[in-house]
């Protein structure tokens, strides 16, 4: 997650005036990407550590799943440094969305993996590993949106990423809750 603000940088031989111009336009929209990404990164990161304290065996393919996840989460540095060059290209969003796509869906392959394995420990309720899908599977629904509209507008684009931000930022409903 630390590699994220790496990128971000300042000219040495700015003048006061055109440091201030280049803070405010260049510097904070780079700073939001960071933002995105580190907020995003810590989604992941929480969700696989709730995974693996549910979990209560593996094999070789919930190895092999988890591993594909991780290069997808390893890739996100670079899917942010595309973007922040590129933030209002379609290439730039339709790449950083397909890579939290594919991560996304290999961290609900690992749930239903485990799930239908029967390797999840026995406080794992049918009602929490329906919301847990859940969870994962929305905002692969508006990583896609966001594809269609950066076509349109890839400003609104850029703000809808923090429409997952919300959906985890909410609290857990009773059913939801289960202890690890």
């Amino acid at each position: 997650m630390t590699i994220l603000i790496l990128e971000i940088r300042i000219p040495n031989d700015l003048d006061s005036t055109h440091l201030t111009r280049y803070f405010l336009h260049r510097t904070l929209s780079e700073l939001f990407i960071y933002f995105i990404s580190f907020v995003t990164l810590g989604i992941f990161w929480i969700g696989s550590h709730f995974h693996h304290n549910l979990i209560t065996q593996t094999d070789r393919i919930s190895s092999w799943l988890n591993i594909f996840f991780l290069m997808m989460i390893c890739m996100i540095p670079f899917s942010a440094q595309l973007l922040n060059h590129y933030r209002h290209e379609k290439l730039s969003i339709t790449f950083y969305c397909v890579d939290l796509i594919i991560a996304s869906y290999c961290h609900y392959l690992m749930l239903i993996y485990a799930w239908k394995k029967n390797y999840v420990k026995p406080t794992l309720t049918p009602e929490y590993y329906k919301n847990a899908k859940h969870r994962i599977l929305i905002p692969i629904y508006i990583y896609f949106a966001i594809i269609g509209v950066s076509y349109f507008s890839p400003y609104i684009a850029l703000y809808m990423f923090m429409i997952p931000f919300v959906l985890h930022i909410l609290p857990e409903s009773a059913n939801e809750r289960v202890s690890i």
